[in-house]
């Protein structure tokens, strides 16, 4: 089962249980040059990845405490960690996104609720 744990200064929160797909993509940090005889070279300087996951439906305060941590990041003006075990992911700083929040009943369910954790490192 995946689980994903994310952290800041505050404290820490386990995410409701993850629906699937839960996509992890890779960000290249390289650059490919051509040359004047039409091949390429590539100067690899890094690959981090991206972790997006959407919850059909997420209660309000499962949705408050997240937001809660993405509005952090212009607050503390630091970045998250997660971990994600099945992935061998731990304390990974990221930035951090999050959808707007589209209420749909009375008890303040969220419906279509994304998250997305791009990786970095922590701002100075």
């Amino acid at each position: 089962m995946y689980e994903i744990i994310i952290e800041d200064s505050t404290g820490s929160m386990t995410l409701p249980p993850l629906e699937v797909p839960l996509s992890k993509s890779p960000i290249e940090g390289a650059s490919d040059v051509t040359t004047l005889d039409n091949n390429i070279y590539t100067d690899f300087i890094n690959l981090k990845s991206l972790i997006a996951h959407t919850w059909a439906y997420m209660n309000e305060a499962d949705f408050t405490n997240l937001q809660g941590y993405y509005e952090r990041q212009f607050t503390l003006y630091q970045y998250p960690s997660i971990s994600i075990a099945a992935l061998g992911i731990t304390d990974m700083t990221v930035r951090m996104t999050l959808t707007p929040q589209q209420i749909v009943d009375h008890c303040g369910t969220v419906e279509g609720v994304t998250v997305s954790f791009r990786e970095s490192k922590q701002n100075p």
